[in-house]
């Protein structure tokens, strides 16, 4: 008999030793173990291991009851033989073996699942005989029961955890097949807990702008009334279910519907996790308004996934999931508008009940980001966590490091989740991870790796976080039967993301100090979209927000188009390159519609003849909001000075006429811009042109006559007042003065006026240059 060691020594075992000990050791009482014979070894000699893993029966363990075993119970194992093989199984027996040594390690658990039908087995516990052989073709059931007396396990507080079990099929002497599992034994009356959660990513098919046009022209009404509704799926050609009902939503994403129904990825989903509230969801705004709107599938679909959710915690992605590497990658070109943050900020008009109080969360659209994603996940939000990959930043020295752990950047810090490898592949791909699996064998090694996490010493201090990634395709009966068993273990205690974050902000989660692999630098995927075009649809937004400053509710004429701008960012378009780029050149082609609306109307040819000249511009508003422009000439050449109209208000749907004027320094013909544009100048519409021809000279020539003939009106005047001299009307009267009398007499007083001449006698008043000379 073996000597019970210590547990710290027992953990520090590896698989290969714990083999070697096995086999050296076979058929003699494990570590841990009481001295107990198993029923039935004495009376059956141990079988040949074969030289070769091919045995002809397939042995598919079915239950394994109960799945964790207390002192005193009975174990009771079930399992499904198919034989294989081309001979006939003539004394088939079933043997039911448990290997005693606890595992102490995640290794020890690996290897026990990934073992050939040669490495050790255990010791048989319990023994049946089938009652009729086993034909070539055939398939039977087998149940083998161990007596409780016969687990031959200590009931020592220490003694709790995983050990090895498996169903031995043999033929007389021959071992015909074989199936591996864990016996789970809880002989504490305390048990410690590893906190463990679960995340799964809730996404539908690529958000394509282009159905929301066609389901606004086919004047369908299961999109919703609402103004600028959210985009739904584009359609698809290679769907089988387009619509199940005349009824049913107009421009609607075959592929959604086919991922809704029944078999298809969104429906195995919710059935594999609905009935586990400890499951969190991160999930797709867009997803939910596309199944609004959708077919009647769809709609059912969202409504299970609402009444699911009750409960439970949910996430909010940014709106159509989308490609942050190629975000982050494509920089900040031309102060081109953010669109991580523009997907972050539409907003989800269907499923209040699911947003009330979701959090926001980042998830990296490869498995391994680098730094520059990382930090622009950093610059985002802080406080938003990001979600990486299984092999992203494995830990050195520790078999489970803490999910939460913060990550420097140039950015910045962010909380990244790195998923724990192992329980990440054993919920997304069972059947990878242990060959042959059932729903009950995976149950039982889910139990084993949490169970070796609980008895680890810093346990309490980690939060270990298993993620299924967005393309997953649950097999239900195996998922249901992971999760059940992670929710009823004595020793695991379920946790969600923000309890997970919570703990790493206050320290308590001590396991993310374990040393991690850092990112690495740069790095981008062929299929990520390039920076040109996210720097285009960026610039497009940018563009669209410059020409709706000119009404007075610009988000009424936006709405909707942030959607449409960040749809082809979806990670699921880098599975289709080509429906990405019709998703771009859709998305541009709805940004430039939004962009217009305004125009001018004018004539093609002017004549100006005078050095200014007014012009008449008929302004054309088409929007549904009143536009506030101004007109600008701009002349091609400089005999014509560039005009600019004040701001003019014109009313929706209506034409208004802009008067300017026109200001011309010298004769030539000119070709001159017309632009329509914002207070700020920005351009509202293509620019138009009309030639006009300028002669200011002759006005200037008429100025001239007409003063040369004034001119010479006035000096002809002159001359001819001067030449004429003066008359009695004009000019001063000359009077002759009288003779004074001799001897100085005093003269004569003056005579009296003489009395008006008539016209006959005017000639003898004439001054004497005008007398008639004798």
């Amino acid at each position: 008999m073996r000597l019970r060691g210590t547990a710290g020594r027992a953990r520090a075992v590896t698989a290969a030793v714990l083999a070697a000990c096995v086999v050296a050791l076979s058929g003699a009482p494990a570590l841990g173990s009481a001295a107990v014979p198993a029923a039935g070894a004495a009376s059956l000699p141990a079988p040949a291991a074969p030289s070769t893993d091919d045995l002809p029966v397939s042995v598919a363990i079915t239950a394994v009851a109960p799945q964790v075993l207390e002192p005193g119970e009975d174990l009771t194992v079930t399992a499904t033989l198919r034989n294989d093989g081309d001979e006939v199984v003539e004394q088939p027996r079933a043997s039911v073996r448990i290997y005693r040594y606890r595992m102490s390690t995640r290794e020890q658990v690996s290897a026990w699942a990934d073992a050939g039908d040669s490495s050790p087995i255990g010791d048989v516990a319990a023994t049946t005989a089938l009652e009729a052989p086993l034909e070539p073709g055939a398939t039977t059931t087998v149940q083998v029961t161990v007596p409780a007396a016969d687990i031959g396990l200590l009931r020592t507080e220490d003694a709790w955890g995983p050990r090895g079990l498996t169903l031995d099929v043999g033929d007389g002497r021959s071992r015909v097949g074989l199936d591996r599992s864990y016996l789970l034994w809880d002989s504490a009356d305390e048990l410690p807990s590893a906190h463990v959660g679960v995340l799964s990513a809730v996404v539908g098919p690529a958000t394509d702008p282009s159905v929301d046009d066609a389901t606004d022209d086919s004047g369908d009404d299961a999109a919703g009334d609402t103004a600028g509704a959210a985009p739904s799926p584009s359609p698809s050609a290679s769907a089988d279910d387009a619509t199940e009902q005349g009824d049913d939503a107009a421009g609607t994403d075959d592929r959604l519907t086919a991922l809704t129904a029944a078999g298809g990825r969104l429906s195995k989903l919710l059935q594999a996790t609905a009935d586990h509230p400890f499951v969190s969801w991160a999930v797709d705004p867009a997803l939910v308004d596309g199944a609004a709107a959708g077919t009647r599938a769809d709609q059912a679909w969202l409504t299970a996934l609402t009444g699911a959710a009750e409960e439970r915690e949910v996430l909010r992605l940014p709106w159509a999931d989308p490609d942050l590497a190629a975000v982050a990658h494509a920089g900040a070109a031309d102060g081109t508008a953010d669109l991580l943050a523009l997907a972050r900020g539409v907003a989800s008009t269907s499923g209040a009940d699911l947003w009330a109080d979701a959090d926001p969360v980042l998830w990296a659209a490869d498995d391994v980001p680098d730094q520059v994603t990382a930090a622009r996940a950093a610059q985002s939000d802080p406080g938003t966590p990001l979600v990486v990959g299984p092999d992203a930043m494995p830990a050195r020295g520790s078999e489970a490091p803490s999910s939460p752990t913060t990550v420097d950047t140039a950015g910045g810090s962010v909380t990244a989740l790195v998923p724990d490898p192992t329980l990440s592949d054993l919920l997304s791909d069972p059947a990878t991870s242990q060959p042959g699996v059932t729903p009950a064998t995976a149950a039982q090694r889910v139990l084993a790796e949490t169970a070796v996490l609980a008895r680890s010493d810093d346990a309490r201090s980690t939060y270990v976080l298993a993620t299924t990634p967005r393309d997953w395709q649950p097999s239900t009966a195996i998922t249901q039967a992971q999760l059940a068993a992670l929710g009823s273990a004595p020793w695991v205690e379920t946790a969600t993301v923000a309890e997970m974050l919570t703990a790493h902000a206050a320290g308590r989660a001590d396991g993310d100090d374990a040393e991690r692999a850092a990112l690495p630098e740069s790095q981008r995927t062929d299929t990520e979209l390039t920076p040109a075009w996210v720097n285009a649809l960026a610039a497009q937004w940018r563009s669209a927000g410059e020409f709706a400053a000119v009404v007075p509710d610009p988000a009424a004429l936006l709405r909707g188009l942030d959607a449409d701008l960040v749809a082809p960012l979806a990670v699921a378009w880098r599975d289709d390159p080509d429906g990405r780029a019709a998703a771009i050149n859709d998305a541009i082609a709805e940004s430039q519609q939004r962009q217009s609306g305004l125009d001018v109307l004018l004539n093609e040819q002017f004549t100006v003849i005078s050095s200014s000249a007014q012009i008449s511009v008929a302004v054309s508003n088409e929007l549904d909001q009143p536009a506030r422009v101004r007109v600008e000439l701009r002349p091609q050449k400089a005999c014509l000075d560039t005009a600019r109209s004040p701001v003019t208000e014109v009313a929706p749907n209506a034409d208004t006429t802009v008067t300017m004027t026109l200001r011309a320094s010298a004769n030539c013909d000119v070709t001159v811009d017309v632009s329509l544009v914002s207070e700020t100048g920005r351009q509202l519409a293509t620019p138009q042109q009309f030639s006009a021809r300028v002669a200011p000279t002759i006005e200037s020539v008429g100025g001239i006559v007409v003063g040369v003939l004034l001119a010479l009106v006035l000096a002809f005047g002159i001359w001819r007042t001067v030449r004429r001299g003066q008359t009695s009307r004009r000019g001063a009267r000359v009077v002759r003065d009288a003779t004074p009398p001799p001897g100085g007499a005093a003269p004569a007083p003056a005579p009296a006026p003489a009395p008006e001449h008539t016209p006959a006698d005017r000639s003898a008043d004439a001054p004497p240059d005008r007398q008639d000379q004798p």
